[in-house]
């Protein structure tokens, strides 16, 4: 049976932990190994660890992609990879990455990706790129694919010397980069989708979104002075493959506002009618 490592960082994430750990747990046809890699919580997020028999490790706080690289570190399993701790994988994905990457020699698979709401409700769906296309969306200051979807391996980690840490917002971005420009080769997972990431409004990408715009314009400032007119129109048919996907998210995205206008103004005492 194909073996991979799976790093979970976490900081007080008692409310989503058990359904990812559910989601690592529940993979059918592979083995993974799990850590969790904590930097202090003080809420009931190592009681879950305890629960699930998840081996955990200390690392200290002020940077995620420190703590993935304390655990990824001590993984010896060909195939590696992270997830943070409100996403959660499908039960047949890392099978499915798995057995593709190893069909076509790839250095890193990626696949589809869905958006769920805080509550794990579907909002919209993401289809990446062919691989052959990634060069030129970095180069017009995309990534292409969702970090949740994609697995690595291990001999290609240890090549770029793991994640940056000079980045504390979008390190993964930068670790795909050069593991692009450095000339590893990258497959893509058609299909159903692989992950789902939560939205809400206290993930750390909402909370930091200057601060994490800024770091992704300085990983791509080099590639972008290169970008073409050929690039840009890769861009753009690959973003219109996707015009149904964002239509249903700005359709969600209204719903979503709507609901929570609706709850705010129940918690506040105005009855929905006076906002008709």
């Amino acid at each position: 049976m194909s073996s991979i490592s799976y790093v979970v960082p976490t900081l007080n994430s008692e409310k989503t932990l058990d359904q990812t750990l559910l989601s690592l747990n529940s993979q059918v046809g592979i083995d993974v190994d799990v850590t969790v890699v904590d930097s202090g919580s003080t809420d009931g997020t190592l009681d879950i660890c305890e629960r699930w028999g998840i081996k955990v490790i200390y690392a200290k706080p002020g940077n995620m992609y420190y703590a993935i690289n304390v655990g990824l570190s001590e993984s010896d399993s060909e195939w590696v990879a992270y997830i943070n701790s409100d996403d959660y994988l499908y039960a047949d994905s890392i099978l499915r990455l798995i057995n593709n990457g190893d069909r076509n020699c790839s250095d890193v698979v990626y696949g589809n990706c869905d958006y769920v709401d805080c509550y794990g409700r579907f909002m919209y769906a993401f289809n990446p790129p062919n691989p052959r296309w990634l060069k030129s969306i970095c180069r017009t200051g995309g990534m292409g694919f969702a970090q949740q979807t994609s697995i690595f391996r291990n001999s290609l980690y240890k090549k770029l010397n793991g994640f940056d840490e000079n980045y504390r917002f979008v390190a993964d971005r930068d670790f795909y980069v050069r593991a692009l420009m450095s000339g590893a080769s990258f497959s893509y997972l058609r299909g159903p989708s692989l992950a789902c990431f939560r939205l809400h409004n206290n993930q750390f990408s909402q909370q930091s979104h200057d601060l994490m715009s800024e770091e992704g314009q300085k990983i791509m400032s080099s590639l972008v002075n290169e970008c073409s007119i050929l690039d840009s129109g890769v861009r753009f048919i690959w973003r219109m493959s996707n015009f149904q996907n964002y239509a249903l998210r700005i359709i969600r995205q209204s719903l979503l506002a709507d609901r929570w206008q609706i709850n705010k103004s129940m918690h506040s005492g105005i009855h929905i009618a006076d906002r008709v």
